[in-house]
């Protein structure tokens, strides 16, 4: 079998181990809360029920309050072992079924799947528009900071990129909306929600679209196009300093030659392997922007899931909380973050020959 297929083959297999012990893990936790609420709520309905029934006999009264528990327990499964559900809850979520909405609902279902789709394209559309637009020019101006190394342009590339990078993007998401919405009124007042296709037509949601997402972009972009640079300046430095640079430049190939062919190609593996890692870092921060600019992503519905719960209740007294939203929430993102380091691993492998040569000289020294 060629290296790289036996590469992949056991990177796939870790991705795969990994997202199902952490389904378990996210499982165990659900089921408890799960079992805690319902267990309560069992409790309170068994005694409305006695209530309504004004027993004389104490001891009817008891025999009926543990009869009825024990049928509401086997009703809702609570009667089978906890680790029998844990497992189950498991799989239900690496299948991405992820049972019903307390309150949310979309085209008349309360599927969470559909619930979490209804939000989820916007986070990608915004997120990934951003990521690559910033990766690139910190690429390409990190580059061009690495080929002037230690010059003026050089001392100033680096202390914007520091600047950039040190400001946390919820704040400047706040401190844009305040200038540009608030006081210069260029920007719309932050609000979830799009007109309809139907109303507008396809053309005028797409204006509206590119409006709203204007500032957030923008403040996505300025705030990690930084570090993007910096780590490309870095490596690319370090590159430029290698003898087969030297030995390319006296041999007068082009200087963009050198750049953009021998240099970046060298430094592509670990430029794409930071980036991504870079990526899922920035994504938490990300998702609490989205609450700021009130763009309706998954870490907007996120946000409305935890807080509303607090403040709704049932006739009795129970609060709506939603635990298969918000753990579907939870395992989506952890799976975009193991699937993101899965791809940068396998980015590496494929863009470093030197896998496919280290298995070849394991396979001569045997």
């Amino acid at each position: 079998m060629p290296a790289s297929w036996k590469y992949f083959g056991i990177r796939t297999l870790n991705m795969l181990l990994t997202i199902f012990v952490l389904a378990m893990l996210l499982s165990a936790v659900y089921v408890t809360i799960e079992e805690e609420d319902k267990e309560e709520s069992i409790n309170s309905r068994v005694l409305a029920e006695i209530e309504q029934k004004d027993f004389d006999d104490p001891n009817d009264a008891y025999e009926y309050r543990e009869k009825r528990i024990q049928e509401l327990k086997e009703e809702h499964n609570l009667d089978e072992p906890r680790i029998k559900r844990i497992f189950y809850s498991a799989v239900d979520l690496v299948t991405f079924d992820f049972g019903k909405s307390e309150r949310y609902a979309v085209g008349g279902g309360r599927e969470i799947s559909a619930v979490i789709m209804a939000y989820l394209p916007y986070t990608i559309l915004l997120f990934t528009s951003g990521a690559a637009i910033y990766s690139l020019i910190g690429i390409l101006i990190g580059l061009k900071a690495a080929q002037f190394s230690r010059s003026k342009l050089d001392k100033i590339i680096t202390l914007v990129s520091a600047t950039s990078s040190s400001v946390p993007l919820w704040w400047a998401g706040m401190i844009f909306l305040v200038i540009f919405s608030y006081m210069l009124g260029w920007y719309p007042r932050p609000s979830p929600f799009f007109p309809y296709v139907k109303d507008v037509g396809y053309l005028g949601y797409i204006k509206e679209l590119l409006i709203k997402m204007s500032l957030p972009l923008f403040t996505l972009i300025l705030v990690k196009f930084g570090a993007s640079l910096w780590t490309s300046r870095n490596i690319a430095s370090r590159i430029l300093q290698d003898d087969y640079i030297m030995a390319a430049r006296s041999k007068g190939i082009p200087e963009r030659r050198v750049i953009y062919g021998h240099t970046l190609k060298t430094a592509a593996p670990p430029i794409m392997t930071n980036t991504i890692l870079a990526l899922l870092t920035s994504f938490g921060g990300f998702l609490i922007a989205e609450v700021v600019f009130q763009w309706p992503g998954i870490g907007y519905l996120l946000r409305r899931a935890l807080f509303e719960s607090s403040t709704s209740y049932l006739t009795h007294g129970t609060s709506v909380f939603e635990q298969g939203l918000i753990s579907a929430i939870v395992f989506i993102l952890v799976v975009i973050s193991i699937i993101g380091l899965y791809i940068a691993d396998i980015l590496y492998g494929l863009l470093d020959p030197r896998i496919e040569v280290g298995s070849q000289f394991s396979k001569e020294g045997k």
